[in-house]
């Protein structure tokens, strides 16, 4: 009986594990191959036996995906090991339920013992997986770290992300699930050579991936260069500013500042919160960096929070001429639920031990004006959803300047994940993206989704980066819920035949 039991579930856990080596790692290859065991497994079954199989898949993939938050939340609030245990089991069992319904939905839309029940079905699921992630969009949006698309294993290839700028991230999701199901299919019917089909699907997606990026490079028409100075700092984030650290730590943001007017920048790029309190118009350290950069002309993007009142901030990214005067101020619009702020009336304290919420002011959501162009701004976890860049660049940014902090997620795959979701905010907006982001990948993206500089490092440094400014908007810009609402049609269409044919 237990070796049924594990059989019967052991694909589920398999291709947990595949799944997280290719979206965690950014495996393309794996990418088109990580589902066919759950698949295989779930195909015949029936709807109770795949929702255990979704639900073990699900948990599965959760043990190595979120194994991190048990030391990252015992280091970040004190508390002790048991904290960082509960935070990763609830977790765990959230994508685990949420897998588990994903495939139990999919079993009352599936068609049985037809000719083309395969084809119809890699389809289905392909468009019913692309509505289940915009549905969970809107939990990712406050808890990025449930953000686990399946397209993500193609972020790391140039061609492969490209068909993002016309039908969106889901476009990806699509592609993957629709290989990795018929390649299932075609196993479990032992039709061995039906197999070239997925398998011929690959090139011949990398193939319009390619025609569409020499489209838009040999026809982009860039703006007048601007060159940026990113000054990472990598002060760890649990540092505290007191007595014995203040003046060091102060210390190496005016040096980062001295070295990166050096340069001669137009644009001065922080990262989050770079200066850890609010901010006032006499602030000394403020004062003391535009007094350093004033000769140079160059303009400020600083992090920094606003006082709103007692115990609640704004995230927010100050735009700071030459001359001291602040021209615009963006506000970060999409705070980590339970974090940042309370998710159902409850705000627990990871990721919170400085003891304040954050507010999100509409009135600060546009992109900043600054002297050479419209810099749309995206804080953390912004740049890790679509939504974020997409009505940033509909309402007129030009390029894109996302400010992180990864120091939480150090030897995390999290890091490499997040530089990754800024190339595709690039391809779905086609704009140009510099990322500065604290113990984390700083660099830039152009709008074609070539990365032209990346680094990390534990020691501070400057990276000088170029942008050029273009107001072109995507059709993904234009109309982002165009490939949903075909998913949609297409699910309800075989929803609606399916109830049609049982009333015959």
């Amino acid at each position: 009986m237990l070796k049924k039991v594990l059989d019967s579930n052991l694909p589920a856990v398999i291709s947990g594990l595949l799944v997280f080596i290719a979206i965690g790692e950014i495996n393309f290859v794996l990418g088109w191959i990580c589902f066919v065991p759950l698949f295989v497994s779930i195909l015949n079954r029936t709807s109770r036996q795949i929702f255990r199989s979704g639900c073990i898949f699900g948990f599965t993939l959760s043990c190595f995906a979120y194994s991190w938050i048990i030391s990252g939340a015992e280091r970040f609030t004190g508390y002790n090991f048991l904290y960082g245990l509960g935070v990763f089991i609830v977790c765990s069992l959230v994508i685990a339920s949420y897998w588990g319904f994903v495939l139990w939905s999919f079993s009352f839309f599936r068609q049985k013992n037809t000719k083309r029940s395969t084809l119809v079905n890699s389809l289905l699921i392909a468009a019913w997986f692309c509505v289940a992630e915009y549905i969970w969009s809107f939990v990712a949006q406050g808890m990025p770290w449930f953000n686990f698309y399946a397209g993500n294993s193609l972020e790391g290839n140039v061609y492969a992300v490209q068909p993002a700028s016309i039908f969106g991230v889901h476009i990806l999701s699509f592609v993957v699930v629709l290989v990795n199901f018929l390649i299932a299919g075609f196993i479990a019917e032992k039709k061995w050579k039906k197999i070239f089909v997925p398998l011929a699907i690959v090139p011949l997606y990398l193939l319009c991936g390619y025609f569409i990026f020499q489209n838009f490079s040999s026809n982009e028409q860039q703006g007048k260069p601007v060159k940026i100075a990113l000054l990472a700092e990598n002060i760890p984030p649990d540092i505290k500013w007191d007595d014995a650290n203040g003046n060091m730590l102060v210390q190496r943001l005016l040096d980062l500042n001295k070295a990166a007017v050096a340069q001669n920048p137009d644009i001065i790029l922080w990262s989050e919160s770079a200066v850890p309190w609010t901010y006032r118009k006499d602030d000394d350290l403020v004062n003391e960096i535009l007094k350093e950069s004033a000769p140079s002309k160059a303009t400020h993007i600083l992090g920094i929070n606003t006082e709103v009142e007692n115990n609640v901030v704004n995230n927010s990214a100050y735009c700071i001429l030459a001359n001291g005067d602040v021209a615009a101020r963006y506000d970060k619009q999409y705070l980590l639920s339970f974090i940042e702020k309370p998710f159902a009336g409850i705000n627990i304290p990871f990721f919170s031990s400085r003891g304040f919420l954050v507010s999100d002011d509409k009135a600060h959501s546009a992109p900043l004006q600054t002297p050479h162009g419209k810099a749309g701004i995206m804080i953390c976890n912004e740049a890790a959803i679509e939504k974020p860049a997409l009505e940033l660049a509909q309402n007129g940014a030009e390029f894109f300047c996302n400010m992180s902090n990864d120091g939480w997620f150090n030897d995390t795959y999290i890091i490499r994940s997040h530089f990754l979701s800024a190339r595709l905010r690039a391809v779905e907006t086609r704009k140009d993206v510099v990322v500065n982001c604290n113990n984390g990948f700083s660099g830039s993206i152009d709008a074609a989704g070539n990365i032209i500089e990346q680094e990390k490092n534990t020691e501070p440094f400057i990276k000088i980066a170029e942008v050029h400014p273009n107001q072109y908007k995507s059709l993904a810009t234009k109309s982002p819920m165009l490939f949903i609402y075909v998913c949609i049609a297409y699910v309800l269409f075989n929803a609606g035949m399916k109830v049609f044919k049982k009333q015959e």
